[in-house]
């Protein structure tokens, strides 16, 4: 049983494996002697019947020129050599690679591998686009049935081939070969096209059931989007995995070290990052399937290229000359693009075109084709291009070879896309002692015997040198930029618009002032820069421009967002077409979501409305041409991953957009704010917080919040109310910074305002991050308060303050009097100098400020009904009724309730918009609010918060 077992017969199959193994060692071993070229290098056949030339000549011919010859089927075999196949046959197998025999003598007669397409012996045709005929020219349509190349066609030009699949994007493209290679059909050809855009349109739009798959898995965005985001996630489940096992391969490389490739330890504490990308990626993996095509210009779209790709047919609707002035102008004016307006003003001349290039070969780029260019351009400028469709199985196919055997010797990897990526490199270095540019050239050599694909490598002392150093490197070569490198001079010369955060708006900002290159940032000074594009980026170009970047490796990246979006095809006539697209998409990424197993809380909603100005069809078939972009939102309570509530909320949103359906041409739905969906809520963790701290706050007075808080009264003495005055506040006072309005030009000293406000009940902490107006206005009002007090004087004509009725304030009623005592309102003048002036003619009261300490309202249920009290309750906004607010709103930040904080300006806001009775005051009042919310969110969590509804006032804005 032990010999059976070792002779590796014992599984099933086993011995018919080690047959087949057995045979093609034979005949590797016996076509060395005979071996004249390497022509079939790579290409592996199988003979399936009777052939011209026979299956012993093809033997032959395969041991001579370097091919492989298969006795039996094996998976990896490439091409299957047949005449004839039982139908039974062709139904059960891949016809993608059968092929006539002659295509082997062709290949020897112009000696090179030619494109094996023509040579197919079936096609997969869809049912969906049924096969063209027209009549015979000079190149003939392939029918499904055997034939045989004429070698007098081969040897000049592979005849012409229909496309065996089609995409969305290349319908009318297809019908213009027709017309392009029969001159005779030409009329009968262009009716053909009419008739098909208009009875096959539901099938290309979204209105069609299945057109939500066909796009996605024709969409090059999406399956680089998704890759990208597979790999980040590939990276963490690698590591998670390794538990710091050891790398096996790093022994094996130990091994093989030459004595010049390992370095001293002296030079092994150095930090170097190494920057892998694969060079021209998608053009690389085509080639495998095109080796005749290498060192040719060649692009990757989804145009067959040609004649078709000139003379394309534009919609009778469509307005090139219109689409292309908007276009130029929104990008050159509004979105400072200079590229892509010339994109725009090159590429949308007569019937070129517009489908883009993905990615294009070395030699195209000589030829000035670029990535992202119409093809009918490239083809203006190079009519000899090439164009090959993509393989998205072979890039993922392609990808993972590369993480992997990047992963066989450290997991220090952030992941940046299916064919890019940052190591840190240090701990290999460190361990193997190894000079790491050896390293990093064995490296790329295994991944190009794995993939068939050249890669570049850069290698730095952190992540953007390392970025700069491939682009030196490129293409298919290595560079360092290690210790000891000038990286002053090397960065100088460098365009600012090659950085890592600087797009096309930024670049304008820096041109108007002057800077165009890192050198011209390195003249000028950190201060100037501030000046020009803020505080945070000036730091970060001032430091990029020196070559320095704090940035560490990320190595596991969780996602912060789920998106689906389609903006080809989009072409509603009803909202019962729409809604029914909605749900579809919907689900589409409710998918997305439980696939990576989060939650989300925020859903926005992407819509892309034809521009007012725009023709109503696109000249790109089904593109969304010129469009204006809306954009809405919703915060939900909890995350949620359930279809029925995420689609219920987006149906919501584009209702309220109140767009209409025919001039839609793009939706979006985003989700954000995820959280992992096996997190348990943590529902009234902050009440019982509030509860604990309550507790054990001992001779302050305690409240108990409920989900709907009753008034409360204290018993408490009035001095227990009273604010004690913090011993370290100094730090929080120098940040104020005001200077006595009424002695400006007699005191230039700081105001002390601790000691003017050490006996109210005001919080000094959210004080001193109110806007610097608001400040002023509270401290006047005190000294105003005083003097009230002081001479006894009263006036009672202000109705109830924010908070409700007199008898719910939650106040000790010993303070009541005092409320009273000291509230007035005065008519603001017309003629009062911005919102400053207006909010200085309503004196305030000193009721909000004694809020401070007790219950907050806003975390109860009936927020709505008191803030509906205020605004219809109230003449004038009141600036101590704000500070309240303001106060409330603060401490709902610091427990981070933003959930909270988003309604309450929502409702707010539209309260103060039904407003009919002095309405700007209250426009200001609630952009003081607004602007409160905003500086304490920023301070505390580094954003702000996207609110659903704003106050435009003509009449504010001219104040």
């Amino acid at each position: 049983m032990a010999d059976e077992d070792d002779n590796g017969f014992g599984e099933w199959g086993g011995y018919f494996e080690a047959k087949k193994s057995k045979l093609e060692e034979q005949f590797a071993a016996a076509s060395d002697p005979f071996r004249k070229s390497n022509l079939f290098q790579g290409i592996s056949i199988f003979v399936n019947g009777l052939t011209n030339p026979s299956a012993n000549e093809l033997k032959q011919i395969m041991m001579v020129h370097g091919g492989i010859y298969h006795h039996y089927e094996r998976p990896h075999t490439k091409f299957i050599i047949a005449s004839n196949l039982p139908d039974v046959k062709v139904r059960n197998m891949n016809t993608s690679k059968i092929i006539s025999a002659q295509y082997i003598v062709d290949c020897l007669e112009n000696k090179r591998v030619l494109d094996y397409k023509p040579y197919l012996l079936y096609t997969n045709q869809k049912t969906t686009q049924p096969r063209l005929h027209f009549g015979k020219g000079k190149n003939t349509s392939r029918t499904n049935e055997s034939m045989a190349v004429p070698k007098s066609e081969t040897a000049a030009e592979p005849p012409l081939v229909e496309p065996v699949e089609a995409d969305l994007s290349n319908i009318l493209n297809n019908l213009q070969q027709v017309v392009a290679t029969s001159p005779k059909n030409e009329t009968a050809a262009k009716a053909a096209v009419e008739v098909s855009v208009i009875s096959n349109n539901s099938a290309r739009t979204a209105v069609d059931p299945a057109f939500l798959s066909e796009f996605y898995k024709n969409s090059r965005l999406h399956h680089i989007a998704t890759l990208g985001a597979g790999f980040k996630q590939y990276v963490c489940e690698l590591r998670q995995a390794n538990g710091g096992k050891p790398f096996p391969k790093r022994d094996e490389l130990r091994s093989v070290l030459s004595c010049d490739q390992v370095m001293n330890m002296s030079a092994a504490s150095v930090l170097y990052i190494m920057h892998i990308d694969m060079d021209c990626f998608f053009v690389s993996v085509g080639l495998r399937s095109h080796p005749e095509w290498r060192g040719l210009p060649i692009a990757v779209t989804h145009s067959k290229g040609g004649n078709a790709a000139t003379d394309v047919p534009v919609h009778p609707q469509a307005d090139r000359q219109a689409e292309l002035k908007l276009f130029a102008e929104r990008f050159e004016h509004q979105l400072h693009d200079n590229i892509r307006a010339d994109k725009v003003r090159s590429g949308f001349d007569k019937k070129m075109s517009l489908s883009e290039i993905a990615s294009c070969s070395y030699e195209a780029r000589a030829k000035g084709i670029r990535n992202g260019m119409f093809v009918g351009q490239a083809l203006k400028l190079c009519p000899e291009l090439k164009t090959i469709p993509y393989d998205f199985e072979g890039y993922k196919e392609v990808a993972f070879a590369l993480y992997d055997t990047v992963a066989q010797y450290t997991l220090n990897i952030e992941a940046v896309s299916c064919d890019e990526m940052f190591v840190d490199l240090t701990d290999l270095v460190e361990d193997l002692q190894v000079d790491v540019m050896s390293f990093v050239a064995h490296l790329r050599e295994e991944v190009r015997n794995k993939t068939g694909c050249p890669c570049s490598a850069g290698v730095g002392t952190n992540k953007l040198l390392a970025r700069m150093a491939t682009k030196r490197a490129k293409p298919d070569g290595q560079y360092l930029l290690g210790p000891g490198t000038d990286v002053l001079g090397y960065m100088a010369p460098t365009a600012l618009e090659t950085l890592p955060g600087v797009g096309s708006s930024l670049r304008h900002k820096l041109e108007q002032a002057g800077l165009r290159n890192c050198a011209d940032v390195q003249r000028t000074s950190l201060q100037t820069l501030e000046s020009v594009v803020g505080k945070k980026l000036a730091l970060t170009l001032y430091e990029n421009c020196r070559g320095i970047d704090t940035r560490p490796l990320v190595y596991e990246q969780k996602r912060k967002t789920v998106s689906a979006e389609v903006n080809y095809g989009i072409r509603f006539t009803n909202n019962s077409e729409c809604e029914t697209f909605l749900r579809q998409l919907s689900a589409e990424v409710t998918t997305r979501l439980t696939d990576i197993k989060r939650k989300a809380k925020s859903i926005g909603l992407k819509v892309m409305v034809r521009a007012a100005e725009a023709p109503i069809e696109a000249s790109k078939f089904m593109g969304h041409g010129v469009c204006d972009t809306i954009n809405k939102s919703f915060i939900l309570a909890h995350a949620t991953d359930d279809v029925n509530v995420i689609t219920s909320h987006v149906l919501r949103l584009m209702k309220e957009s109140g767009l209409p359906p025919h001039e839609l041409r793009g939706i979006g739905i985003h989700l954000s704010k995820l959280s992992e969906a096996t997190e348990v809520k943590k529902d009234n963790v902050l009440l019982q917080m509030f509860e604990k701290m309550s507790e054990k706050r001992k001779g302050e007075p305690t409240v108990e919040v409920h989900e709907e808080p009753e008034p409360t009264v204290f018993k408490e003495k009035e001095n227990d109310l009273e604010f004690k005055k913090p011993q370290d506040l100094p730090s929080v006072w120098d940040t104020v910074g005001w200077k006595n309005s009424a002695n400006k030009s007699l005191d230039k000293s700081p105001v002390n305002v601790s000691d003017r406000l050490g006996n109210t009940t005001i919080d000094m902490e959210v004080f001193a991050q109110l806007p610097e107006y608001i400040r002023r206005e509270v401290l006047e009002n005190m000294d105003e308060h005083l003097i009230a007090r002081s001479s006894g004087h009263s006036d009672r004509t202000r109705k109830n303050p924010i908070g409700g009725r007199r008898s719910s304030m939650p106040c000790p009623p010993s303070s009541l009097p005092r409320m009273e005592n000291n509230c007035s309102t005065f008519p603001v003048p017309k003629d009062a100098d911005g919102p400053l002036e207006l909010l200085r003619a309503v004196k305030p009261t000193t009721a909000a400020l004694m809020l401070n300490g007790l219950q907050n309202h806003l975390l109860g249920s009936n927020y709505k009904s008191m803030l509906a009290d205020w605004v219809s309750n109230e003449q004038y906004p009141n600036p101590t009724d704000i500070l309240m607010i303001n106060s409330k709103l603060s401490e709902l930040a610091q427990s981070k309730q933003m959930g909270r904080i988003y309604d309450i300006m929502k409702h707010l806001c539209r309260l103060i918009k039904k407003k009919r009775d002095n309405v700007c005051e209250w426009h200001m009042a609630y952009k003081v609010i607004e602007e409160s919310v905003q500086h304490q969110l920023m301070a505390i969590e580094s954003y702000m918060l996207k609110l659903p509804d704003t106050i435009s006032c003509v009449i504010c804005h001219k104040m």
